[in-house]
């Protein structure tokens, strides 16, 4: 029962991963799509970020609250590049 089972999964596999080398060869830069959302044009596009990102412009926007009613003691998170957050 298990062969029967185990046997196919590994030609379906090996089907997809021939394939998928046959794609990388004929593509014309012939790598792998970049799927960081940092990186990613496409998704850039649209507005998508990382959950870095958005919990960084959320604590920008809780700071500046702050900033008004405690006067101007809050700080930002200094450890992220401000070039993802302008794009």
């Amino acid at each position: 029962m298990f062969l029967k089972l185990i046997l196919p999964a590994i030609a379906i596999m090996a089907v997809v991963f021939i394939f998928l080398g046959i794609r990388m060869l004929i593509q014309k830069n012939g790598k792998f799509p970049e799927t960081e959302i940092s990186k990613n044009k496409e998704m850039r596009k649209l507005g998508i970020h990382c959950a870095r990102v958005d919990e960084i412009k959320c604590r920008r926007e809780v700071d500046k609250s702050l900033a008004g009613s405690f006067g101007n003691t809050a700080s930002g998170c200094a450890g992220c590049s401000l070039a993802q957050l302008r794009q």
